[in-house]
């Protein structure tokens, strides 16, 4: 109910309400008076015919008598007419009035009675004063008549005039308690939209809709206010971590260039510690690297006082070795710290692996040469030594044949010195390239060039395979067979240009191709006293590779191996 009471709209409405009301009031009190004016004329016709009809009557009693009573009785008519006895029932018309009429219908009774007596002097000696009774009556009519419609005129104004003030009242009142808190509120809500939350002050104190809408608006604005503070106070918290994370990830980024373009040495170490206690705000840090003492590094001063966080370096369950620091402010994250400790531990896997890899590539490399050697230089010695025991048994005979035998085992011993001394230069050169070059194409080039001094045919290398196509074992295989067809090419084609090719084939194989111009061979079986062909297929045997010799239709044999692409 107090609301209702207190409410600014229903002020207004009650304001207008009254201006509705009061209105319709003056409205119908105008039109009963403009009513009530319409019979004031029938009013005054009426009294004013009276006048005639006294002196007519005058008239009738001195000259024709028997017309007398017909007119008393039009008189009596019109004095008690409907208009004119409606007087004492209205109750807005005057006592005078109504008392004027009562005091006429009493004169009237007199005058009655000189003309039913045809008492022409009685009724002629009080004519005029009754005529002057009558027309007193009719201008009272007349003043009544006038004086509504001056109330009637001044009803209207002064109802406009209260209209006028009412509408200023409500407009005032409205600007006031509507308009201008309105106004506020509207100021406030752009502080508010741009940030200025300590607004205007609103008058919340008031008890009505613009009040209570203004103690709403107050009260959001300062939640706002303390949320916009806490996301605020969030937001820097959550720049802070990701700059705190950003720096994390720019160490972990240098940390691992550092790691991983550079070999793993102290000095590599040093480095990366150093970075990591630079931007991790560290006091002292500390790597203990099992297996490899010497690389113990600590930088800082390290506080016996407190404690030191430690993490474990280990890959797959392998123990490298155990990381220490002491933090400082503000405190690393943990998670960097790990991620820190992860990277140095696959760094020193890795490392670890890497020397290990070297080792076994060395012994690779060594069982390589050694398998080389046994199946070359062995065999030539073995040779050479049942020569040499041959030789000595002859040697002690002293006929011809015996003398004889021995040149030609001279002549064999210095035969197969020479094979061997051969096959040691090209085992030499062909071991040099496979442990000094990685690259395929050089390699080639380099067994060819070694072979250049021994003929006048034009020879070309084209490689198109990549550099790591072929490991170290096979490699040598495969120079092997390039260097064993060259050379028969070189002794027994009689042409005059020998191509050497590597590349892929159409299913993804790969294809080394010793091709020449010359007369082709005449038959694939090894011929006497010759090991090359069946060496050139044990080779490709034990690299599981597929040798094709064939005459090519334009002349020219074709030497073709042809490997599986295994990565």
């Amino acid at each position: 109910m107090d609301d209702r009471k207190s409410s600014v709209s229903t002020k207004i409405a009650h304001y207008l309400l009254l201006i509705i009301i009061f209105a319709a009031i003056i409205s119908v009190l105008s039109l009963g008076i403009m009513l009530s004016n319409k019979s004031d004329a029938k009013l005054i016709n009426v009294s004013g015919s009276l006048r005639m009809q006294t002196y007519r009557l005058l008239y009738e009693i001195e000259h024709e008598p028997q017309k007398v009573e017909l007119n008393l009785r039009q008189y009596r008519l019109s004095l008690h007419s409907a208009a004119l006895t409606e007087i004492n029932h209205q109750f807005f018309v005057p006592e005078e009035v109504k008392q004027a009429y009562q005091n006429l219908i009493k004169r009237w009774e007199t005058m009655e009675s000189y003309a039913r007596g045809k008492n022409y002097e009685a009724y002629r000696a009080e004519v005029e004063n009754y005529v002057d009774q009558v027309d007193r009556f009719v201008n009272t009519l007349q003043y009544f008549a006038e004086r509504k419609l001056y109330i009637t005129v001044f009803s209207i104004l002064g109802a406009f005039l209260f209209i006028i003030g009412t509408v200023s009242y409500v407009i005032w009142f409205s600007k006031k308690q509507v308009v201008n808190p309105l106004e506020k509120l509207a100021l406030a809500s752009t502080q508010v939209q741009i940030g200025q939350f300590n607004h205007i002050p609103l008058d919340t104190q008031k008890n009505n809709e613009i009040g209570r809408l203004s103690a709403v608006f107050t009260q959001m604005a300062s939640e706002l206010q303390k949320l916009y503070a806490q996301l605020e106070e969030k937001v820097n918290e959550k720049t802070q971590k990701l700059s705190q994370a950003n720096r994390s990830l720019t160490m972990l980024y240098h940390c691992s260039q550092l790691v991983t373009t550079n070999a793993i040495t102290p000095d590599i170490l040093q480095q990366v510690l150093k970075h990591i206690m630079f931007n991790e705000h560290l006091h002292y840090i500390e790597l203990a690297v099992h297996g490899a003492e010497h690389w113990h590094i600590c930088f800082g001063e390290k506080d016996a006082r407190r404690h030191c966080q430690q993490t474990e370096l280990s890959v797959e369950g392998d123990k490298l070795g155990v990381l220490y620091w002491q933090a400082g402010l503000p405190c690393p994250d943990l998670r960097s710290m790990q991620n820190v400790a992860q990277m140095l531990s696959r760094s020193l896997y890795f490392h670890q692996a890497q020397r290990q890899q070297q080792q076994l590539l060395l012994m690779e490399e060594r069982s390589i040469i050694a398998r080389e050697l046994h199946d070359s230089l062995a065999q030539v010695l073995s040779y050479l030594q049942i020569q040499l025991t041959l030789l000595k048994h002859n040697l002690h005979k002293n006929d011809d044949k015996a003398t004889e035998k021995s040149l030609a085992i001279i002549q064999d011993f210095e035969q197969a010195l020479n094979d061997g001394y051969v096959q040691l230069r090209e085992l030499l050169a062909t071991f040099r390239l496979t442990i000094q070059e990685a690259n395929l194409q050089l390699a080639l080039e380099q067994v060819i060039d070694s072979l250049r001094n021994q003929t006048e045919m034009q020879m070309t290398v084209n490689c198109a395979l990549p550099s790591q196509a072929l490991n170290a074992q096979q490699l040598v295989h495969a120079l092997q067979i390039v260097r064993e067809a060259t050379l028969n090419a070189i002794k027994h084609s009689q042409g005059s240009r020998i191509e050497i090719s590597a590349q892929t084939d159409e299913d993804g194989e790969y294809e080394l191709v010793v091709r020449d111009n010359g007369v082709g061979i005449p038959s694939l079986d090894e011929p006497v006293g010759h090991y090359g062909l069946n060496i050139m297929h044990e080779r490709s045997a034990q690299l599981n590779a597929k040798l094709t010799i064939r005459n090519l239709p334009s002349g020219g044999t074709e030497v073709k191996i042809t490997l599986p692409n295994t990565r």
